[in-house]
């Protein structure tokens, strides 16, 4: 049997410092790999190198049938959905409690009690409460939990990544941990841990540290973890969180609205000429659009879009909002000038969701780099107003 996962010849530079310089690594089937050293040896950046959230300046990392990440630029993900800790705990303050637990195992296309799994780490009395209102404990039982969920929803042997779990949690919750560890290897998934906690270090099948030593050991057995589910449809998340929390409102329906009463104050509608009229139709939308999507800027919480971009292809997002949103806003932009126009409502929702669907591409793009804010991107979105200019144009 193939093994799980495989780091071949890896070398990653951060700057000008070489990180990892010729790395191998392979993880099999029911086995527990602890990565052990000092602060800056390596571990974190092979968690997230394994996560594909690294490029790699030399090597492969790959599983059985998919390449994760190599030198060439080909990345993807594993068939089977993969567990994933970080040393933050990447979950967006404004998620509930038990929504993040439902949204993992939806990610894995299941539904379970997260209720009963909640109860059980002492979280049921904070199910329906925000993330952000947690201790710094209770969040990372929260992010532990993210990350070793898959493991006991899913048929096929998966491969689990944890970054320092145990920071932040007390010794009761250390201790159920590395039984828990224990548990998810006896059902045949791999795991990969950096730790320098002597508990998780014991839960080990293989030691290794960065001075090219392998140190093998022998756990005791654990009893395989498995969580009831029964298969169910990936939720809305963007625009779920976006209901409870009315971001587009205030993201984009106001900056269009404040477009439309610009538009009052400072002219008269009724002399505008054609390409004045649709222009100052399809403006509010333009606004909406500009205002970029309403989740976008909760992902850059506890390095939440990271997470995100590990375990799905598609990161949360409200697009659909700001689509009814211009829509809304255009069709009161035409009652300004006293009749419905649908083929402009249709257009304005377009241009909007368009142009929010560009900025939030650019958001990703530049969450990837090293230093994201030294990247002024936003400086390059007046360049949407010339689509717009050409659809007034051809409009009119």
């Amino acid at each position: 049997m193939p093994d799980l996962l495989t780091m071949s010849g890896v070398v990653i530079r951060r700057g000008r410092n070489t990180v990892l310089d010729d790395f191998h690594l392979d993880l099999k089937n029911g086995e527990v790999v602890v990565l052990v050293g000092e602060n800056g040896c390596g571990k974190s950046t092979v968690i997230e190198a394994c996560a594909g959230l690294i490029d790699l300046e030399k090597g492969s990392i790959k599983t059985a049938k998919t390449i994760i990440r190599d030198s060439e630029g080909r990345h993807g993900r594993p068939e089977s959905p993969f567990g994933l800790c970080l040393q933050s705990d990447c979950i967006m303050g404004d998620e509930l409690v038990k929504e993040r637990i439902d949204d993992v195992a939806g990610l894995c296309g299941k539904s379970i009690d997260s209720q009963a799994l909640l109860e059980q780490w002492n979280l049921g009395h904070r199910s329906q409460d925000r993330v952000a209102s947690l201790s710094k404990g209770q969040r990372r039982k929260i992010a532990v939990l993210s990350g070793v969920l898959p493991s006991a929803i899913t048929d096929s042997p998966t491969v689990i990544l944890l970054d320092e779990p145990d920071a932040g949690l007390d010794e009761d919750s250390v201790s159920r941990l590395s039984g828990l560890i224990r548990d998810i290897a006896d059902g045949g998934h791999g795991i990969l841990i950096a730790s320098h906690n002597s508990q998780i270090i014991a839960c080990a099948d293989r030691i290794v540290t960065f001075d090219d030593s392998v140190i093998e050991s022998a756990p005791s057995d654990g009893v395989a973890w498995k969580i009831k589910s029964k298969p169910a449809k990936k939720a809305r998340i963007g625009n779920r969180l976006d209901r409870r929390t009315l971001g587009s409102l205030s993201q984009n329906i106001i900056p269009g609205m404040l477009v439309i009463g610009a538009l009052l104050a400072l002219s008269d509608p009724t002399q505008f000429d054609s390409r004045m009229r649709i222009g100052a139709i399809l403006a509010p939308a333009l606004a909406a659009g500009l205002s970029g999507d309403p989740i976008s800027s909760r992902l850059t919480e506890s390095r939440s879009s990271d997470w995100w971009r590990s375990m799905s292809a598609i990161p949360p997002n409200a697009l659909l909002h700001v689509l009814i949103s211009s829509a809304l806003l255009t069709t009161l932009a035409c009652t300004l000038f006293g009749k419905l126009e649908y083929n402009l409502i249709f257009a304005g929702a377009v241009v909007a969701m368009i142009t929010a669907s560009v900025i939030l591409i650019l958001h990703q793009a530049t969450l990837r780099l090293s230093r994201p804010s030294a990247l002024m991107i936003r400086l390059l979105t007046p360049a949407l107003i010339l689509p717009w200019a050409i659809l007034v144009d051809r409009l009119a």
